[in-house]
Formats: structure tokens, sequence, C-alpha cells
């Protein structure tokens, strides 16, 4: 006699709840840092390299002096300049008090009025040789202020090549440093055609945040907001550049660095979430395994419209409350017994992200 079919034991399985919570719609993407400004300092005079007074790599204020150059021979020529002022004011005092004796004298009629014009010439002349002066004075102090090479920005200096007692030229190739502004700082990366459309429409709504990580550098992400995108796709990628202006107070990210960006493009408030692992990939799509009632499963293809952080946002197919299989579904096929874990406590966990978002 055959002997009877033995019956398959439960499938012990992992499930969890589908439940209803806020999911980001993101944009993970690939980005690089970017200083805001780097300013290359140079020489606008001939001279020679009197002090160097910040180290390479120090961080340096708008305004604070990195070069001091010989400046002797123009600060004689401010001197000069001065003096050359005073004198003509002092001649102009001399040709006023002249243009008033004149006036009198006029007026008794010692002197004619063409005497009166030949001094108001002359003082004309003076107040414009004056104004000459102190032009060539201004010049000369500004002349003077290129013997201190400061810099432009908040930021940090990299190296510098040339020394005290180096001859520096106007017209030299070579840089005495350059300054990059670290904080805030710039991150752009690529964004692809199908995504600028809802990239827009967030934009339009306000600012886009995004949170920046470094690969293989734990902590908290740093934040920012998008400052920019570009106005022309790249035809051979088709994507389009986007910047993000990102603070960095503890200058964690340097100009070239490469890091993973994610940009939040909204939040959705009532979103159906169910952990990634519960979904499968079959001919006709994803499905998930459904625990019903009696401890059975059904086999239920599902549309999922995106994934964050390991939870998937169902899009159809699932209703808040229902059970998943997120562990055991190789042992599985419709109205296969199972024997359940008990869920996780909370169901699907909140992405990690979204408060870096």
């Amino acid at each position: 006699a055959a002997k009877p079919a033995l019956a398959r034991p439960p499938a012990p399985v992992t499930v969890a709840e589908v439940v209803v919570r806020p999911m980001p719609a993101v944009l993970d993407l690939v980005g690089s840092a970017q200083a805001i400004a780097s300013v290359p300092l140079k020489t606008r005079v001939d001279s020679q390299i009197d002090e160097v007074l910040v180290g390479e790599g120090d961080r340096v204020r708008a305004g604070e002096t990195i070069f001091r150059l010989d400046a002797r021979a123009v600060k004689a020529q401010v001197a000069q300049a001065r003096a050359v002022l005073a004198r003509d004011e002092a001649q102009l005092a001399l040709l006023r008090s002249d243009l008033e004796r004149t006036e009198q004298l006029v007026l008794t009629k010692t002197k004619s009025s063409r005497d009166l014009e030949s001094a108001k010439t002359l003082v004309a002349a003076q107040l414009a040789t004056i104004e000459a002066d102190r032009a060539a004075l201004q010049n000369l102090e500004v002349q003077a202020s290129w013997y201190e090479i400061k810099s432009p920005i908040d930021g940090r200096v990299g190296s510098i090549p040339l020394k005290p007692g180096s001859a520096i030229r106007a017209n030299d190739s070579t840089l005495l440093a350059t300054v990059n502004q670290l904080d805030p700082i710039h991150v752009g990366f690529s964004v692809p055609q199908a995504a600028i459309a809802p990239l827009r429409e967030a934009m339009a709504s306000g600012a886009v945040s995004v949170s920046v990580r470094q690969p293989g550098v734990g902590g908290e992400p740093l934040v920012g907001r998008i400052a920019y995108v570009e106005n022309m796709l790249d035809a051979a990628s088709a994507t389009l550049g986007v910047k993000a202006r990102v603070d960095n107070p503890a200058e964690r990210l340097l100009p070239g660095e490469f890091v993973q960006v994610r940009a939040v493009l909204r939040t959705d408030p009532n979103a159906l979430v169910v952990p990634d692992q519960a979904v499968q990939l079959g001919q006709n799509g994803p499905f998930v395994y459904v625990v019903k009632d009696g401890d059975t499963v059904e086999a239920r293809r599902v549309t999922i419209d995106r994934t964050v952080d390991g939870l998937a946002v169902v899009a159809k197919g699932l209703a808040a409350g229902e059970r998943v299989v997120t562990d055991g579904q190789l042992r599985l096929f419709p109205g296969a017994a199972v024997v359940t874990a008990k869920p996780a406590e909370g169901g699907a966990k909140p992405p990690a992200a979204k408060s870096g978002g």
C-alpha cells in the first residue's frame, strides 16, 4: 500500500506590519565639494618679499595681511607727493592774500580791474595744481597699498612657495598663495533628466534641503540648501548640474572631495511603508507574501513607489495593518502554512536620514 504523503510543517518566518508614517522623497547622488571662492594671490608690483605673516594651511580673515613687500621706494614717493601738496597749498594761501589786497586796491582805484582778473586767475590755477597734487598723492597711496597683500575672503591659505627675500615681479606666473573659502562650501552634483521636474517642483515650493555624508565617516551629516541649478543640460550625460551651499564649520569637507548627497524633495505624511526585504521580485514584477488569518500566506503583487533607507513605500497592493513576511520567503508558496515570529515593536523603523533632511 502507498504511504500517505507527509504534511509539510509550517515554515518559520519573520513578519512586519504595514504601517502609515511620513516618508521623504529623496534623490541619493554622488557629488563633490567645491570652494565657493578660490582666490589666487599675485603681486601687482615688482618688489621683494619682506615678511610672510601666516603659515601654510593657516586660517585667515578677510583683510588680514599675508605678505608684506619692500615698500621703501614707494613710501618715499608718497612723502615727496605730500611735500609737494603742502608747498602748493602754502602758495595758494599767498595768492589768496594777494587777491584780497588787489580787491581792496581796485576799490580805491589804485589798481585796475585787469590786475584783479590776473590775481583771480592765479588763484584758480593754483587750486587746479593742488587738485592734481592730491590726485597724484592718492595714486601713490593706492600703489603703496599693493605692498601689503591681504586676504580678500575668510578662508584657509594653501602652500606658500615663495619665502622672505624672494624677488617677485608683476608678470610672474608663480602664485604667492591661494586662499580657499571652506565655510560654507559648495557641493556640486548632477541630477538625471528624469528627476529634474520633481526637483524644480520642490524648489518652487521652498528651499530644498540636502544632507551630505563622507564615505566611511560616521557622525551626523552636514546639512545645507540647494543654491542654484545650471542653465543648461549636459547633453552627453543627460544630467543637470546642481550646487548646494553646505555649512562646514569644522572644515570636514575639502574642495575636490567626493561625498554622498541626499536631497529631500518632499515628505509624504501618510505613506504605506514596509521593510524593503519583504519585497520579492517575480516574473510579473514585485510581490510580497501577506500573512492571512489562519497563518497561511498569499503572494500579492505590489507597486513600489520608492525605497528609502531600507523602507519601501507601497503605492498599491497593501493596506495598513496587514502583515508581510520579511524573512524566510524561500520556503513559501501561495497557501503555505507559516509560524510567525513576533513583529518588531512599532512596525517598520523610520528612515535614519529623515532628521538630517
